[in-house]
């Protein structure tokens, strides 16, 4: 590293990766270890942090005494390359650090991270992750001797398996063979064990371990419908977006083609997703459930365990960096059984995904959000009886015996059900001769067919 290189450092002030310090002590070494465990980086001693070059006294030994200083104080010893320059007359050291092979290393004992400018300390769970992740493993790999294959849901290994086949065109053998090519079942002692990630995927009886809460919000203190689901990994998935589409809005736009075209309220695979990557991505060994909200303006998707330890938020918001799945075969079952690539959108004491709604042009997003959240509600709480749809069916038809043109989306508004539900009746209605459509789906008007 030359010394104009240096300057240009300075000059361009501390970050993730570079640190002034005025003197050479314990908070020097402390900073080293963190950025070690990281990507590596610079520590500079001989400058404040407004970047002003202060220089720091040496003499013979002075370089020679840290770097012995570093190696006792830390575990796996740590080796940094140190260098003087003399900027302005006045001398600095850098100390350069690389990303250590075999995380993490410790100072006296205690572990560190860099995250953003500062140094984290890591807790115990946080250490066992960085130390398997530098192994290329995770929690999700070891074999859980508590349980035995008995334990597992054939059918559902069965259904997870021939999906992958489909998907991979290849041949993955009987269940076993599944098992063992995917390492979800370890031998050891001579037995062979589920690991941890098969128990979660193919487990015969709902464990805790994997609930989520999901509810419908009026606001935040005040739940219209809740529900704990409670399943194997991939079922969790589509029973999320049941619920999900049951309380979020949909519109059809008239395009002249045969068939209408749907819009939801939002992306469905974007929502898809994040529920698949708050799956992924949980701390399962915490032991907190996944908390999803639906708000009549947005969705809420929190989820337990912190943003990895080589991951900073600045870093996924800038889309810099790829997140690692802290459960890498739960992970790997998901990507072969066809679905995305996991991802991590935002963190707060966990990860917190909010979604706004946009503004929807013909969905009976009413103004008062009490009023939606109430009618969403009702309208999904219970499945309409026949009784019910023909009372329905009545208003209709008086709604519109009293004005033509009222739009779909007027009928929904006035009778306090979705649009979904009005275009359904309608179609009924149309299909029983009912009612009949004079004109086109824009100018035109309903007629009601005296019986």
């Amino acid at each position: 590293m030359d010394r104009e290189k240096i300057k240009k450092i300075i000059a361009d002030g501390e970050n993730s990766n570079v640190e002034f310090k005025l003197s050479f002590s314990d908070d020097v070494i402390t900073t080293l270890v963190a950025m070690t465990n990281r990507k590596g980086g610079l520590v500079i001693v001989g400058v404040n942090d407004k970047r002003k070059i202060s220089g720091v006294k040496l003499d013979q030994e002075s370089v020679q005494n840290w770097t012995n200083e570093i190696k006792n104080k830390t575990q796996p010893f740590l080796s940094v390359d140190i260098e003087k320059f003399v900027i302005d007359k006045k001398t600095i050291v850098v100390f350069d650090v690389a990303e250590f092979p075999l995380k993490p290393v410790s100072f006296k004992g205690r572990f560190y991270v860099r995250k953003n400018n500062s140094n984290h300390l890591l807790t115990l769970q946080e250490i066992s992750e960085m130390y398997l992740r530098t192994k290329n493993s995770s929690w999700d790999f070891y074999p859980n001797r508590d349980k035995s294959l008995d334990d597992l849901d054939t059918e559902k290994i069965e259904k997870t398996k021939l999906m992958i086949e489909k998907n991979l065109a290849v041949s993955l053998g009987d269940n076993f063979s599944f098992l063992r090519k995917y390492s979800l079942i370890v031998e050891d002692d001579g037995s062979e064990y589920p690991t941890n990630a098969s128990l979660l995927l193919f487990l015969k009886e709902p464990s805790r371990q994997t609930d989520i809460q999901i509810g419908l919000f009026q606001n935040d203190i005040t739940i219209k419908k809740d529900k704990v689901i409670r399943r194997d990994l991939i079922s969790e998935v589509d029973e999320v977006m049941e619920f999900v589409k049951i309380y979020i809005l949909k519109e059809f736009i008239i395009t002249g083609n045969p068939q209408r075209e749907e819009r939801w309220q939002y992306p469905i695979d974007a929502i898809r997703e994040i529920v698949i990557n708050a799956i992924i991505h949980r701390d399962y060994q915490e032991g907190t459930h996944s908390q999803f909200r639906v708000y009549f303006d947005k969705l809420e998707f929190w989820n337990s365990g912190w943003l990895p330890f080589d991951l900073t938020l600045d870093d996924v918001k800038a889309g810099r960096r790829k997140s690692t799945p802290r459960n890498k075969l739960v992970a790997e079952i998901f990507r072969d059984y066809g679905l995305p690539e996991p991802f991590i959108e935002e963190a707060s004491g966990g990860f917190c995904i909010t979604i706004f709604s946009k503004e929807f042009e013909e969905a009976s997003i009413l103004k008062s959000s009490e009023k939606s959240v109430e009618k969403a509600a009702q309208k999904s709480s219970e499945k309409s009886s026949e009784k019910g749809s023909e009372k329905s069916s009545e208003k209709i038809l008086n709604l519109m015996r009293k004005r033509a043109k009222i739009s779909a989306k007027e009928v929904a508004e006035k009778l306090g059900i979705s649009s979904r539900a009005v275009e359904k009746q309608i179609a009924k209605l149309r299909e029983e001769k009912l009612i009949k459509r004079i004109g086109s789906d824009k100018g035109g008007y309903w007629e009601v067919v005296k019986k």
